[in-house]
């Protein structure tokens, strides 16, 4: 059984786990719990096949690029939140998203969907908000009552913001439950302009 078909085992009881907890988290703390842990484990052993780039919505099942330096050396290589992630923020962002969806109840197409961590975009534009809200509202507390730093959150950040999350979950997901994304074509590469031979 070769390694992708693995991470791919793993990557679909991964959802499936996550979307059962998603369901009886109202009804059974105590399932939920060891259902969780079900997850962490699924995930720490996506994370060792594939070098810390697995977890939900993370990659939409794209592969992410890998770095390749010269000499040995690995080239630094920009990932999304979504894949450098750790548990404990995973956990937070969650916690914020749902203090966010209630302190300003949020409704219509603001509100967003539970499902949210299945989308990768979603993912991303919610972690962007949740960093730029925290260095809003700790420089703003710094101001001492003369910053305008949550004023331009607000303003700038937020609603914008929310307008892309929306756009990044399908509409299903809102009305009838969360829909899984479906593959979208990837860029042909014949399509690219071949490299013109450099004279020696």
């Amino acid at each position: 059984m070769s390694e992708e078909v693995t991470i791919g085992g793993l990557e679909a009881q991964l959802i499936e786990v996550v979307e059962l907890v998603g369901q009886i988290a109202d009804q059974d703390y105590d399932r939920a719990q060891r259902l969780e842990g079900l997850i962490a484990g699924l995930q720490e052993q996506i994370d060792e096949l594939t070098g810390g780039t697995g977890g939900p919505g993370a990659s939409g099942g794209v592969p992410l690029p890998q770095g390749g330096g010269t000499d040995g050396e690995e080239t630094p290589v920009a990932r999304p939140w979504a894949v450098r992630a750790t548990a404990a923020e995973w956990t937070e962002l969650a916690d914020w998203v749902d203090w966010l969806q209630n302190y300003y109840q949020l409704k219509g197409e603001n509100q967003i969907a539970v499902c949210w961590p299945q989308h990768g975009g979603a993912i991303e534009e919610l972690a962007g908000l949740h960093s730029s809200w925290k260095a809003a509202m700790l420089a703003d507390e710094r101001a001492e009552g003369t910053g305008d730093q949550s004023g331009y959150w607000h303003d700038r950040s937020l609603w914008d913001t929310l307008g892309r999350v929306s756009r990044a979950v399908p509409n299903a997901c809102r009305n009838t439950g969360h829909t899984a994304a479906r593959p979208l074509p990837v860029t042909d590469r014949g399509l690219l302009p071949q490299p013109v031979p450099q004279p020696r």
